[in-house]
């Protein structure tokens, strides 16, 4: 179950499921059989969408190549002996010890490490387990574990699971979730991790920190012989269903967070809902849990003390998540606690608020004593709740200067906003770029699918009357309340595509810039007639079967949409740029799956209205929801920000 878990869906966007309104003929996807049960939204829409594609919790993406690490380059000019008396040589700067190592030999994990803190000296080790479905890196940047080795100078170990039989990688932790590859020790390999990692600083206490599968994980190592494990953080994950497979009862503190809606790993137990296996135990709720964990800590379970609510999702406004304790006569220095995300889900939306920080701040109460003295430094992003009855964030720097662009992010068929927000990338980003940030949900239609009502052919399928331009063009009414804007660029996948399209074609008001991923634009195109230029980036795989590289114009359909190539030319003719001058570019890398410089790139610049560029990004072989590599947003950002003028 990942972090990713509930990516999936959000990912994903129109899908072959989607096109059946249309009646169009489904699209042949090689078929996974996905464990929703810790799928981000995003494959959930995978599964859903013909049982179909990518980075989420359920199906997993490929496993992420290890990045070598470079070698230390010597210092340069060094004074020789000939330069001067051996006295009077100064010292040669010795180059500075490796902050991020591989280990793990055949199966390498990630060891980050503080840069310049004495390696001698005693420190935490966290280990971070990502969900079933997802992967070190995932896991990594949805925990911003960076923070924690920068903050507080702690060791952090980030290792990936075993591809199973459907190829998503996952922890063999208990029976309930996910022993699907059965005859892996991940315990032992975890075991040897620390070890080994324990060769390059000194490590006394160790923490296990999981989400979803990962949770699960985390209870499974609190459970064996692992040398130095001090406590154990499980987002949306959960202990042995029956107490006697926990072979090594020792006490240990525990913090279990999980969503009250969580429908992927029950909040209050129960077998997963999507994994029809009869057989499975009932995995127990969060409650029960943390009861579990407390009596074998010795706690007065009737002593349990109410501590004042945080934010850790900001898809819910205010401080939703309360938060229980029990310290009354557990052994010493033990905490075990319970966050309760009141309304979240199985994939709280994290960036922007207290998550990665309280994580931290709850494991070194633990390892020396209360740390309110020390304190965090402050907030670089300002959290905005906006949107009224139907409630998002606004993410705003708080050391850029206005004027600032804003820029709307919006999700796949099917999708949600946290696990797309995860998938793009650029919440992390909001400091580093300087610009504002909304990602909003859609509403849910019969199917209980959240959508944009976007075009005729994506993804209205029940006819709702919902008008989601104005609630997106509310929103940047309701954010330039808070913040002067100064450009509007609307960015989306799939479906979400084809909204930005839709805003353009309507003409939003101070919008400069779309980006569409394995979108389009109306199949008939008066009905942009009266839409002002804007500067527009296609980005789409010649192998998406969801979404057609070629679209489906003339083949009549119902409800039709132009290919990439088609809608890029008719947004560079409508900003009056001479389709004749058609530039191509260096090829990038987008994509980790596909070797080499997939992406072909091509621009209409020439003669264009307002400093506008039109570009096309083939992403040759690539399907429906590309595996995006590390850099992605960077290049996202890079051209969206410089599209057009301010």
């Amino acid at each position: 179950m990942a972090v990713v878990a509930l990516m999936a869906a959000a990912v994903f966007g129109c899908s072959s499921e989607e096109s059946q309104p249309q009646q169009q003929p489904q699209p042949e996807t090689q078929t996974q059989t996905v464990v929703q049960a810790d799928q981000p939204e995003q494959q959930s829409q995978q599964a859903q969408e013909a049982q179909q594609t990518q980075p989420a919790s359920p199906s997993e993406p490929e496993p992420q190549a290890q990045q070598e690490q470079p070698e230390a380059v010597p210092t340069q000019n060094q004074p020789t002996q000939q330069d001067q008396p051996e006295q009077d040589q100064p010292e040669q700067e010795q180059p500075a010890p490796e902050s991020e190592l591989t280990v793990g030999g055949d199966r390498p994990a990630t060891l980050r490490l503080p840069q310049d803190a004495d390696r001698s000296q005693p420190r935490p080790l966290i280990v971070l387990l990502h969900g079933y479905g997802s992967n070190s890196r995932e896991v990594d940047g949805y925990f911003q574990s960076a923070n924690w080795v920068e903050a507080a100078a702690v060791g952090v170990l980030i290792p990936d699971g075993v591809a199973d039989l459907f190829g998503n990688q996952s922890w063999n932790a208990t029976p309930e979730c996910c022993d699907w590859a059965d005859e892996v020790d991940d315990v032992e390999y975890i075991t040897a991790l620390i070890q080994e990692a324990r060769t390059h600083a000194s490590f006394d206490q160790v923490f296990a920190v999981g989400h979803s599968n990962g949770g699960f994980m985390s209870y499974r190592l609190a459970c064996e012989a692992v040398p130095g494990l001090t406590g154990v953080v499980s987002l949306a994950g959960g202990p042995f269903a029956d107490r006697e497979l926990c072979r090594v009862p020792e006490p240990l503190s525990v913090l279990q967070i999980h969503g009250s809606n969580d429908r992927v790993v029950l909040y209050d137990g129960g077998p997963l809902p999507d994994v029809p296996d009869p057989d499975r135990a009932a995995v127990p709720g969060a409650v029960d849990t943390v009861l579990r964990w407390a009596d074998r800590a010795g706690c007065d379970l009737q002593a349990g003390e109410a501590l004042l609510p945080i934010d850790l999702d900001a898809n819910l406004a205010g401080d939703e998540t309360s938060v229980k304790r029990m310290l009354k006569g557990c052994a010493d220095g033990l905490k075990v606690e319970l966050w309760t995300i009141e309304g979240g889900s199985h994939v709280p939306w994290v960036f922007g608020t207290d998550f990665s920080a309280a994580i931290l701040h709850w494991i070194e109460s633990i390892y020396e004593g209360d740390l309110e003295a020390r304190g965090f430094s402050e907030p670089t992003v300002a959290k905005i709740d906006i949107g009224g009855d139907r409630p998002t964030s606004l993410l705003v720097p708080t050391e850029a200067e206005a004027p600032l662009p804003l820029i709307v992010s919006l999700h796949g068929y099917s999708g949600e906003a946290s696990a797309h927000d995860w998938y793009f990338g650029l919440s992390q980003r909001v400091e580093q770029y300087g610009f504002t940030l909304i990602t909003p949900q859609g509403t849910s239609d019969g199917r209980g699918s959240a959508f944009w009502n976007a075009t005729d052919y994506c993804c209205n399928f029940d006819g709702s009357d919902i008008d989601d331009a104005s609630y997106i063009a509310s929103l940047i009414d309701e954010a330039r309340e808070h913040v002067e804007v100064d450009r509007v660029y609307v960015v989306g996948y799939s479906n979400g595509g084809f909204m930005a399209y839709r805003l353009a074609c309507d003409g939003l008001e101070g919008l400069a810039g779309i980006v569409s991923l394995a979108g389009s634009s109306f199949g008939d195109d008066t009905r942009c007639a009266d839409a002002p230029p804007v500067a527009v980036l296609q980005i789409h795989g010649t192998a998406d079967l969801d979404i057609p590289y070629d679209g489906t114009m003339g083949q009549g359909f119902s409800a039709e949409y132009p290919g990439a190539v088609a809608v890029v030319e008719r947004w560079a003719q409508r900003a009056g740029c001479n389709l004749d001058a058609l530039e191509l570019l260096a090829p990038i890398d987008l994509d980790e799956i596909v070797e080499g410089a997939e992406t072909r790139v091509q621009r209409y610049a020439d003669g264009c209205a307002d400093d506008v560029i039109v570009e096309l990004w083939t992403l040759d072989g690539v399907d429906h929801s590309p595996f995006f590599s590390d850099d992605w947003p960077d290049h996202l950002l890079g051209w969206l920000l410089g599209a057009r003028a301010g």
